[in-house]
């Protein structure tokens, strides 16, 4: 059975754009150099298959993958990425991760295990160390209080990664960040000032990306007076040319009549000629202003596609990476429990308890019973 995405699976995607040459890259230009692949950083990185089956790639949209093999995916997005950078390209799907299961009762090393294709509860069992004693051993003591640091760790993430999510969100939506409302983990006096800190991170992030816009909008300035000051040079040759075509005019009505010498005339005419050329030459500096100008248009363009790019993968980013620490935290607080509880080896039974697209499912299960990524095994 051919391997197929589900919900809350992992994958790496690569973004790739087809180029002539490094210098072609926004120019489009073709020249006869062989063609090469130009990875997209911005876009490249980890993507989650939501509870509704789909990814959200910034820019791109949604897409619906759940049941479908990675090729079908990469072939469904490959559209929306062409039409997006104007140009050829293909995505990869670098890695696929699936979620984990999880154990929990009276087993030695409850917790998360990776998740192998048909996997059983058995299987499970056995990668959890087997069925625990009833009593609790010294060495398990020392499990639970591993485990208590592990929550106080992860509830300080959470709380880091909830500051971060406010942060960026409020500069994705252009909003202030007092305005967006309580944090995800409600009032904590630490609240403010972690905050403060990743909004601080932050404005150097965007320290540093203002100066280069500014850079590149100070190049289209100096391009446009160029420009213009290469087109008054025209006009002034257009002018010149007037007056110095009148000049020769009458010098040749007084030439016909003997009244100037042949050497007057010669000199008129090199006069005409020489500012003729000049303008030719003004005319030509005109038109590779205005490509300059283009130029420095296209730099200031792509600079804010690329900081748009940037902040709302930043924002999925976090927002990714704070659904799965609450995940992780409960998963932790649920294995906790699991030690504390008293544990009693008779008389076993199993649950799965599933997430699927219309609730979570909790159902018997023995030790035959094939896994899915995600499941929850409970052992009572």
């Amino acid at each position: 059975m051919r391997d197929v995405l589900r919900s809350g699976d992992k994958l790496d995607l690569a973004f790739y754009e087809s180029l002539a040459s490094v210098e072609d890259r926004w120019t489009g230009s073709r020249g006869t150099v062989p063609w090469n692949f130009y990875q997209r950083p911005e876009l490249t990185g980890e993507y989650v298959v939501e509870a509704d089956g789909t990814i959200s790639l910034p820019l791109l949209g949604r897409f619906p993958v759940r049941g479908l093999p990675p090729a079908d995916v990469e072939a469904i997005i490959l559209p929306s990425y062409e039409s997006l950078v104007g140009r050829k390209g293909f995505v990869n799907i670098v890695k696929i991760e699936h979620q984990p299961i999880y154990i929990t009762g009276p087993v030695r090393n409850p917790g998360s295990f990776r998740y192998v294709d048909g996997m059983t509860v058995l299987h499970a069992v056995a990668q959890a160390g087997g069925m625990a004693a009833k009593s609790i051993e010294p060495w398990q003591s020392v499990e639970i209080s591993r485990q208590i640091e592990r929550l106080k760790a992860g509830l300080a993430d959470l709380k880091r990664l909830a500051s971060r999510t406010e942060v960026l969100r409020a500069k994705r939506d252009s909003v202030q960040i007092a305005s967006i409302g309580t944090p995800v983990l409600g009032p904590d006096p630490d609240a403010q000032r972690l905050l403060d800190d990743e909004a601080w991170q932050r404005q150097l992030v965007t320290t540093s990306k203002d100066a280069q816009s500014s850079a590149y909008a100070k190049s289209v300035a100096n391009a446009q007076a160029d420009l213009d000051l290469r087109q008054a040079r025209v006009g002034n040759y257009d002018a010149t040319i007037r007056v110095r075509q009148d000049r020769l005019a009458s010098i040749e009505n007084l030439a016909k009549n003997k009244l100037v010498t042949s050497i007057e005339l010669t000199r008129a005419q090199s006069e005409l000629t020489e500012s003729e050329d000049r303008k030719q030459q003004a005319v030509i500096d005109v038109e590779s202003a205005k490509q300059r100008l283009a130029a420095a248009k296209q730099d200031v363009e792509r600079d804010r596609i690329e900081r748009k790019i940037e902040i709302e993968k930043s924002a999925a980013d976090a927002e990714r990476g704070l659904s799965t620490a609450l995940k992780t935290t409960e998963s932790d607080l649920e294995i906790f429990r699991s030690m504390v509880s008293s544990n009693d080896t008779a008389d076993v039974e199993f649950e799965i308890v599933r997430p699927g697209p219309n609730g979570v499912i909790v159902e018997p299960a023995t030790e035959e019973t094939v896994l899915q990524p995600g499941d929850l095994i409970k052992v009572h």
